[in-house]
């Protein structure tokens, strides 16, 4: 009989926290569907303030047309970048997409890797600090 017991305390208690996880879980979708609208209007203005950026990217990205020269162009977008942003400030931010978009770059160079790279900077730079 204790055993019971002890396996009804157990089945409550995982009811219990399954209902403080679908609570937490509601929370957080409302807080996320209610955010300030004004942040996500003021993309715009976010990617204004770093158009030089956005501009040195596009022409890297031009030269990195050129197959197999693409991982070179991109790892000096990446300098370049590392110089603009600074860093003390989100390095997996500027290093983690210019490594792997260069990986996926090497194979097929017409993808954009450093505007992507410079676009994930600007929206991680503009929304933790």
């Amino acid at each position: 009989m204790p055993h019971d017991i002890n396996q009804i305390e157990e089945e409550k208690k995982g009811r219990l926290n399954q209902a403080r996880k679908a609570a937490k879980l509601a929370k957080d979708v409302f807080g996320a569907s209610h955010a300030d609208p004004r942040a996500i209007m003021s993309l715009g203005q976010k990617f204004g303030k770093h158009w030089p950026i956005l501009i040195v990217a596009a022409i890297f990205d031009l030269f990195a047309l050129i197959p197999f020269a693409s991982v070179i162009f991109n790892f000096c977008f990446g300098i370049v970048m590392f110089l603009y942003f600074g860093k003390k400030k989100i390095i997996q931010g500027k290093i983690i997409p210019i490594i792997l978009g260069s990986v996926f770059d090497f194979f097929i160079s017409i993808l954009p890797v450093n505007l992507a790279a410079a676009a994930i900077m600007i929206a991680l730079k503009e929304t933790v600090g």
